[in-house]
């Protein structure tokens, strides 16, 4: 019972063995001398849709070769375009390949590799030292750039930001103001010119937002003091003079608690002044250092300063995450105040190729 699902896993393993060798075998049967590459790319395209983990990734790579060999250019785009938005600039294993078309593939990978903008790891930047009270005027996204581009970023038909950006790390502030009128999401575009090339990055904002608390009832109106009343904490008492049981005078007194007092005092005197510093005993200006002295302890401080080690890095004082989150007050429908919180979502989709 036990041998027949091994034997079951043993011959799909051999069948998905033979099946890469196939297509392999296949496409180097149309890249020999001379190569056939309008027919190589048909017999690619079409094995393309049933290959799984590196040979797709292998595939991938080999598609947009093929299209450029051939004349497609805007194809040609479209599937490196592809192949860095799945697999960034990561190169496949061609090693099956013979020597003249794995040197002519490096040409073509090298070319691309250092001019495609590709824009990954985007994430929201949570800063340590902000609070997560209020709504924010804007966040702000982190994301590594593979090369060198012209930018811009714009929302609808308002353009937002724009100019040159270098390879390496960048933090792009998103304007969040007037975003969390509704629940919803706002698609930003982040556009990349390399060359020739426009590479368009949507940049997904999700809104949501939830009250997590019954509105708060409206505080009770106070009559404001009576003219000549006093406004302050005051103690009050009362007399009244009775003669024969009849009420005769009638008096009441109010007291003003004084304020507490405080008495500032002053910083420290120079220093032989009293009370507070004893006077020197002896005249610090008068009195000389040895050379030899200032010396040795000039060398010591010298040698104390290379022989520290380097102070450690501090750590960021922020952090990459997938969702903000920040607790306000707003009004219902009601009129009445209730608190309320937001929470902020980036839903990164992949870069295509833009043409205008």
């Amino acid at each position: 019972m036990i041998r027949k699902p091994l034997l079951a896993a043993v011959m799909l393993l051999a069948a998905g063995t033979l099946l890469a060798a196939d297509w392999k075998t296949g496409l180097l049967s149309y890249l020999g001398r001379p190569p056939d590459h309008k027919a190589a790319w048909g017999f690619l395209a079409e094995e393309y849709g049933s290959l799984e983990g590196e040979e797709r990734q292998a595939a991938g790579a080999l598609l947009p070769y093929l299209a450029g060999k051939i004349g497609e250019l805007s194809r040609e785009e479209e599937l490196i375009s592809a192949y860095f938005e799945t697999y960034r600039d990561n190169a496949p294993d061609l090693s099956f390949l013979d020597d003249h078309t794995r040197r002519d593939f490096l040409l073509f990978w090298s070319r691309w590799t250092s001019v495609y903008p590709l824009v990954y790891d985007l994430k929201l930047i949570s800063y340590v030292t902000r609070a997560s009270t209020g709504l924010p005027a804007a966040v702000e996204v982190g994301f590594q750039l593979l090369n060198d581009a012209l930018y811009r970023v714009s929302l609808g038909p308002y353009i937002l930001e724009g100019g040159h950006w270098r390879r390496g790390f960048h933090i792009l502030t998103v304007p969040a103001r007037g975003l969390f009128e509704r629940e919803g999401s706002y698609e930003f575009l982040l556009d990349l010119k390399a060359g020739d090339l426009i590479v368009r990055k949507p940049i997904r904002i999700e809104i949501a937002v939830a009250d997590v608390s019954a509105p708060a009832p409206r505080p009770q109106e106070t009559a404001p003091p009576q003219a000549g009343m006093p406004s302050v904490s005051a103690r009050a008492g009362e007399i009244s003079l009775y003669v024969d049981g009849k009420l005769i005078l009638k008096s009441r007194k109010i007291a003003p608690t004084p304020p507490p007092l405080s008495f500032p005092l002053p910083g420290p005197s120079m220093q032989g002044q009293k009370p507070y510093l004893p006077p020197p005993k002896t005249d610090p200006m008068a009195s000389g250092v040895s050379i030899i002295d200032a010396l040795a302890l000039t060398y010591k401080a010298i040698k104390d300063l290379v022989a520290r080690k380097p102070p450690k890095p501090s750590p960021p004082s922020y952090r990459f995450v997938d969702s903000l989150a920040f607790s306000y007050i707003r009004t219902t429908a009601e009129g009445l105040p209730s608190s309320a919180r937001a929470t902020v979502a980036l839903s990164p989709l992949p870069g295509r190729v833009f043409r205008e």
